[in-house]
């Protein structure tokens, strides 16, 4: 083990029900560095990293830590020998406060076990002022902003010794504000502490930003890792799924046709602030703003999942008298929440019960009784037509799938009742470039079909790149409306941050 390296995996394997996921990796973790670890969903990684942090077992090959044998059986044993994990979803209790937080597996206490609420406090404020947390000690976490969290969760992995801190997509619930504050608070890991990263993303961009050496992925395997400023995009793409990707936003040749969607005047709150918008037949149209612009809110309105307080829709030329999700559906409309694990599928359930649960209602017989041989053949054409990587829909639960395809599940269970519009909120967010051109190739595949797709994204370059529009939200309205001709990330940006015209 060579005396910079504090982390060496040699020959790692590891197989679920027979099928191997993980073959032979041999990868090095330097003190200090920020290795970035990429890959497309189900490549591995975070089996890889669970292994690492005593989640799962290894099946073969070996770990040292800091040049002595590593055999953690669990996440607290990893925790203890230095490894901490950051993940999506953060271990922190939203009732409790900061401090508490903090300090919760080794609460200072006094006689007969009373908690020194004082001295936790008083020593939660020091690690608040050190790392830049904007908050006290008393705060309650539920009361915090997403990135605020994340900043209290990677304190509590400092103060425990933490010599690697693992990121598992850690900016996907981040503005823009907070992306950057936590690039800032890794730099400092890195070179005050001189913690060793490891940084997972999709987001290849901030991997490049951040990371000294990318490793990659494919299939269970590693396929390469090198410096960063040896490695390219296009280099890092065609490692991670195996070809070239000559188009990473792939064109179809289609027709646009008439207006068939206008919304008049749409007003919730202060979150919607009458908005107006048409939508034409075979068009993608992008709606882009900052957090709190108001895209989410607009889009959950015109499908009825929120009240509108008032405005007015017309679809294919009838004014629509209730906006519900039932009535939406009905009237031939499909909707992809930006929340796919809590909004967009049963996650305990089978990959096939999810696939057909928007059209269930037809599937059902006499005595509502599910007509079982045609949900199996729904759900198997879903399979085939998207490419979902399943081996048993019928019993493979959908929180089992890689991101990708749970996204690809959640657009199958709309694609199958052939809707003729299509809300798509972050319809690729958490999702691998392997994925996301499948994902792009599908929207279009529905754009050529005639069908209308409003694309929300956070993501700029994404609809510059996809759509054949862009609507620009700022402070609850649409301020700004763009033709592919006129696309530029700075007039884009200076409409979203409130300005007028070009």
């Amino acid at each position: 083990m060579p005396a910079d390296d504090v982390l060496t995996l040699r020959n790692i394997t590891k197989s679920f029900f027979g099928a191997q996921v993980l073959h032979g990796i041999n990868l090095a973790v330097r003190r200090g560095e920020v290795l970035g670890l990429v890959g497309e969903n189900g490549a591995g990684k975070s089996t890889l990293m669970n292994v690492l942090g005593g989640v799962v077992s290894r099946d073969g090959g070996s770990m040292e830590l800091k040049g002595s044998p590593f055999e953690p059986t669990s996440p607290r044993d990893a925790l203890k020998a230095g490894i901490a994990f950051i993940h999506q979803e953060l271990s922190l209790f939203s009732n409790l406060t900061v401090a508490e937080n903090i300090f919760i597996d080794e609460l200072p206490t006094g006689p007969l076990w009373s908690v020194q609420y004082a001295q936790m406090r008083a020593k939660a404020q020091e690690y608040i002022d050190a790392f830049g947390v904007e908050a006290t000690p008393v705060t309650k976490i539920g009361s915090l902003p997403m990135g605020v969290r994340q900043t209290v969760e990677i304190t509590k992995a400092v103060i425990k010794n933490a010599e690697i801190i693992i990121f598992d997509e850690p900016t996907t619930s981040l503005s823009q504000k907070e992306k950057e504050s936590l690039f800032k608070l890794i730099d400092r890991l890195h070179h005050e502490y001189g913690i060793s990263i490891i940084y997972i993303s999709h987001i290849l961009e901030d991997v490049f930003a951040l990371c000294d050496r990318i490793a990659v992925l494919r299939d269970g395997s590693l396929v390469g890792v090198d410096d960063r400023a040896r490695l390219d995009k296009p280099a890092v793409i065609r490692m991670m799924v195996g070809r070239d990707l000559s188009q990473v936003y792939p064109k179809v040749e289609k027709t646009i046709g008439d207006v068939v969607y206008e919304a008049r005047d749409v007003v919730q709150g202060r979150a919607v602030r009458g908005v107006s918008l048409e939508l034409r037949a075979g068009e993608i149209v992008g709606l882009f703003g900052l957090m709190g612009a108001g895209r989410t809110e607009l889009v959950r309105c015109l499908f009825g999942v929120d009240r509108m307080e008032s405005g007015q829709i017309t679809f294919r030329g009838r004014k629509l008298r209730s906006i519900t999700p039932e009535d939406c559906i009905r009237q031939g409309m499909a909707f992809v929440t930006e929340d796919r694990r809590q909004e967009g599928l049963f996650m305990p359930k089978p990959v096939k019960d999810n696939l057909v649960a928007v059209g269930l209602r037809h599937m059902t017989g006499l005595l509502g009784m599910v007509k079982r041989p045609q949900e199996t053949a729904e759900a198997a054409k879903a399979v085939g037509d998207l490419g979902i990587r399943v081996q048993h829909p019928e019993r493979q639960q959908a929180k089992s799938l890689s991101g990708g395809n749970q996204q690809k599940v959640v657009l199958g269970k709309w694609i199958s009742q052939q809707p003729t519009m299509f809300i798509l909120d972050e319809p690729t967010r958490g999702v691998d470039v392997g994925a996301k051109h499948e994902i792009y190739e599908i929207i279009n595949g529905m754009a050529k079909k005639g069908a209308t797709v409003l694309f929300v994204s956070s993501e700029m370059e994404e609809l510059m790149g996809v759509c054949d529009r862009i609507l620009v939200m700022h402070g609850g309205k649409i301020i700004g409306a763009l033709e592919r001709s006129e696309y530029h990330q700075e007039r884009i940006m200076h409409l979203a941050l409130g300005g007028r015209g070009s």
